[in-house]
């Protein structure tokens, strides 16, 4: 059976996304900062890059946990407003950090959320 995933929970999904890379913070080149993790930091309060703050909303963990379809809507409606070959290396690129990646998910949540009014 596949899971059909809604526009509005892809949407309410990258908003807790957004929160979490707020309350923790943006790390770059992998899903969460591995130097906090190995100074003991749990998971859930390291830093995170944008896919690792969309796997904490619907996991728990930055982790990849894998198959979800929630995930993966996610990661294409970021991807759909992104000129970058990948999320990933979206996250990677100069001048990317916290703030545009916080904007990037808020405003993807909100056009998702417009298309869904209109």
């Amino acid at each position: 059976m596949i899971a059909t995933v809604t526009t509005a929970e892809v949407a309410d999904l990258l908003a807790k996304a957004a929160d979490h890379i707020e309350a923790v913070g943006f790390c770059k080149k992998y899903l969460y900062s591995v130097r906090q993790a190995e100074a003991g930091i749990a998971l859930s309060k390291c830093e995170v890059d944008v896919i690792g703050a969309i796997n904490m909303a619907v996991h728990g963990t930055p982790r990849h946990v894998g198959g979800d379809p929630l995930t993966h809507a996610a990661e294409k409606a970021v991807e759909a407003r992104i000129d970058a070959p990948s999320l990933a290396a979206w996250c990677d690129y100069r001048g990317n950090g916290k703030a545009k990646a916080i904007a990037l998910l808020r405003d993807t949540a909100a056009s998702l959320t417009a298309g869904v009014a209109a």
